[in-house]
């Protein structure tokens, strides 16, 4: 009688919906005829409502031809255990669904900040090039320097959010670490200079040339270390050093990184916070240096990814040495310096200027200041250009059937209808296959260059647009 109390009543799944008969404990066991053990079910209360969560076990009395005579439950309440794994699940998926608002808040405000950015940057370059008096051009400078080092604050934070939510991953090919060091060093030649500091680099006859690492990353690392080191330096010398500390295999190769200042040090006790996320040696320092307080974290953060982590060793008002060591694979360089001053050669051979003349292009963009910059970029590259302007993608879709261009540069961001649907009807048009169509764009967020590719673009080129690099894309895709 009261095994058909128990069959009577709502019993629940784990997901919390209505058991079916026949995955009742004890039909379960009646069927098979062998042990339940620690079956959850719920047991949906007739008074307040309330689930009641049990683990069953049991078994079967069998007679002597096989028949169950009798069934013997047993169960234990986890009620209490349950509730707390289902407020353990809410609190994880109310941290998943923070941690996306924030990263698509921190792409949304990356989006918005770089977008003006991009025209300060593009037209203080532009105005620097013209030909401005003496302080015209000291103040112009100024004004890009500062653009320049807000887009790096930006970048630092976008980086940190990346590195945080496991979105970053490293891109590993092949470097050539002399390379490398000396473009990092020249970065700061001027730097040093003006503050009259001894700037040097030194390789280890033991480090190999090339190696595999992620080119960007690896840069990005010392390139905050030695700015940190121009910053903090006076007076002195600094030093990036390279040296070879495991030579016994052969494909492999550790190398350690150093960069030594002369510069004030590091208070003792202060070694660990500087590695803080947003923290600095202390207050004064932001106040007379600027800066997030980002660089060291991320530089630790990229190591980390690199099976690394950034060591310091200082004394308060004599210097710091920050180093690090990195296994890389070796590698042997395929192209020999022959073949690749023969591949420049024919290169500026067969590509004559001519060809980037009397062209059609269609600049899709909303902001007007954005439209105006890449006009007289584009104007500046080529030759009496006849461009057509677009304000969103449904313009964009309109202006491409009627003009047919020859290239297509498209943000992405945009009202009405944005680039990646924009492109996706124009590659439906006829003969618009084989058109380049190239994104400029401020998001710079994970996975956005490959976004462009699958939406049908042929290449993606960041915010801020500088004329070097747009130049070096529409040669790409232009001169064939």
């Amino acid at each position: 009688d009261k095994v058909k109390i128990d069959m009577d009543r709502v019993l629940l799944n784990e997901d919390g919906s209505r058991m079916v008969f026949e995955k009742h404990p004890i039909k379960l066991i009646e069927k098979s005829k062998g042990i339940l053990k620690n079956y959850l079910v719920g047991i949906k209360r007739k008074t307040n409502g309330a689930n009641i969560w049990l683990l069953i076990s049991g078994f079967p009395i069998l007679d002597e031809k096989g028949n169950i005579t009798e069934t013997v439950l047993s169960f234990v309440d986890i009620t209490e255990r349950k509730l707390m794994e289902t407020e353990l699940i809410k609190a994880k998926e109310l941290a998943e669904s923070a941690n996306k608002a924030k990263t698509d808040f921190l792409a949304n405000m990356s989006h918005e900040i770089r977008t003006p950015l991009n025209g300060i940057i593009g037209f203080t370059h532009l105005l620097m090039e013209s030909n401005l008096k003496k302080k015209q051009a000291e103040y112009m400078a100024t004004v890009n320097e500062s653009a320049n080092l807000l887009m790096h604050i930006v970048n630092d934070v976008l980086d940190f959010s990346k590195i945080e939510s496991g979105k970053l991953e490293l891109n590993i090919e092949e470097v050539n670490l002399f390379k490398l060091t000396n473009h990092v060093i020249d970065l700061f030649k001027h730097q040093a200079e003006k503050k009259k500091l001894e700037l040097t680099l030194h390789i280890d006859k033991k480090v190999p040339h090339y190696v595999l690492a992620d080119y960007v990353r690896l840069k990005q690392i010392l390139v905050n270390l030695l700015s940190n080191a121009v910053k903090f330096t006076t007076f002195g010398e600094i030093r990036l050093e390279l040296s070879e500390i495991d030579e016994s295999d052969k494909e492999w190769s550790t190398i350690q990184f150093s960069v030594k200042d002369t510069g004030v040090g590091i208070k003792e006790g202060n070694n660990e916070k500087i590695f803080k996320s947003f923290m600095q040696e202390d207050n004064s320092t932001n106040r007379k240096f600027g800066g997030t307080g980002l660089g060291l974290t991320i530089s630790n953060q990229l190591l980390g990814l690199m099976e690394s982590k950034l060591e310091l060793i200082s004394q308060f008002g004599e210097g710091s040495d920050f180093f690090f060591s990195i296994k890389f694979r070796k590698i042997k360089h395929v192209k020999s310096i022959k073949s690749e001053l023969a591949i420049a050669s024919i290169i500026e051979v067969t590509v004559p200027e001519i060809i980037l003349i009397d062209k059609k292009v269609l600049i899709v963009e909303d902001n007007k200041i954005n439209m105006l910059l890449t006009k007289k970029l584009v104007n500046s590259i080529i030759f009496n250009c006849t461009i057509i302007e677009a304000a969103d993608g449904n313009e964009a879709v309109e202006k491409y059937i009627e003009a047919e261009p020859d290239l297509v540069l498209m943000d992405i961001q945009m009202p009405n209808k944005n680039g990646y649907e924009a492109v996706k009807e124009i590659r439906k048009l006829k003969n618009a296959t084989i058109i380049p169509i190239i994104a400029l764009t401020a998001g710079i967020m994970s996975g956005d260059r490959e976004k462009c590719i699958e939406a049908g673009m042929n290449d993606y080129l960041p915010k801020p647009v500088i004329r070097a690099d747009l130049e070096q894309m529409i040669t790409k895709w232009m001169v064939k």
